[in-house]
């Protein structure tokens, strides 16, 4: 090999590492162009202040509820429970601050939020103490609680949806801010900053990354690996609630059967931002960047009239791309 072939290679691999190293990073690059392309396909659509309140009021219950499911996979596992579980939690808040008998006690409006809350986070805990004490992995433990919580869903509410919760919830969801923002969007928001102070400010965080990129080094290095589990699924499991309180708010109307999609299309919003799947690796502006690539997708198809059949393909394509270029590029960064 010559001199020259090495050099090539070398600049090469210097272009290759300077292209991941984006400003803001690549899937803001991505993003940016979707909505680019959307714009133009939809004839200047996509842009009106009312299509884009839409994205963003779809975008917020999604949000928190990959917000969740990223603590649980940068731990290296996963919480197949979370939808079930802001499902339960919607429903308790709703049918305990609701203005008609329900199937929950009436409690003032604070109160019911704290009690849902409350909920969501023994949920997870339960999945996080089985998953940092014993040695199963977290598939298998929140597949489990997925199925615990939506039959214990249908039990306590008797299979009947709650219908008229306290006047102020939806008041809240049909908000906007300077009409065109959703007031549901201010829960994002404050979920995303949460989530990065955790993550990035704190001790907890620093372990949380340890324990996702070698759980048996940060074991031997002293970091309390079952304590730290059973708080990122609880974690999660309260962030599954407030995702329930803003869908509750945003509808007006829960139902147990509602949520089928909300674990699948949290999971489809962390690969698609680059969250490392093996755990360990992985940012909070990614999430967000992932939910609304997704969520531009499935408006632009929506306006262009694409059939729902095929747009659950494209966006299965879509996923099976993003988990792809994840793997290649997280090789090149080790």
């Amino acid at each position: 090999m010559t001199v020259s072939d090495i050099s090539s290679k070398a600049t090469s691999s210097d272009a290759r590492r300077t292209t991941l190293r984006l400003p803001g990073g690549a899937m803001l690059w991505v993003l940016l162009g979707l909505i680019i392309v959307a714009v133009i396909l939809s004839g200047g659509v996509f842009i009106r202040p009312s299509n884009l309140s839409t994205v963003l009021f779809q975008s917020s219950v999604i949000g928190v509820l990959a917000l969740a499911q990223a603590f649980a996979i940068i731990s290296r596992g996963i919480d197949l429970s979370i939808g079930a579980t802001a499902i339960l939690c919607a429903m308790v808040i709703g049918g305990a601050s609701s203005t008609e008998d329900s199937f929950a006690p009436h409690l003032p409006l604070p109160l019911a939020i704290l009690v849902g809350l409350m909920i969501g986070f023994a949920v997870g805990a339960v999945n996080g103490f089985i998953a940092g004490r014993f040695p199963v992995q977290p598939f298998i433990i929140t597949l489990a609680m997925y199925l615990i919580v939506v039959g214990a869903t249908f039990l306590s509410t008797g299979a009947t949806p709650v219908t008229s919760p306290d006047p102020t919830i939806k008041q809240f969801g049909d908000g906007l801010i300077a009409d065109v923002i959703p007031l549901p969007i201010l829960g994002w928001v404050v979920m995303i900053a949460v989530g990065f102070v955790l993550l990035n400010k704190t001790k907890y965080g620093s372990m949380l990354y340890a324990v996702g990129d070698n759980e048996t080094a940060a074991r031997l290095s002293g970091v309390p690996v079952a304590r730290v589990k059973l708080l990122v699924y609880g974690i999660a499991g309260m962030f599954a609630a407030v995702a329930g309180l803003l869908f509750l708010a945003r509808t007006g109307t829960v139902l147990p059967s509602d949520g089928s999609s909300f674990m699948l299309d949290s999971i489809a919003a962390v690969a698609v931002g680059g969250i490392s799947l093996s755990g360990g690796r992985g940012r909070i502006r990614d999430v967000v960047y992932g939910v609304l690539i997704l969520a531009v997708i499935s408006n632009l198809m929506n306006i262009l009239g694409v059939s729902v059949h095929l747009q659950t393909v494209v966006q299965g394509a879509i996923i099976l791309v993003a988990v792809a270029a994840n793997l290649r590029l997280g090789k090149g960064r080790d």
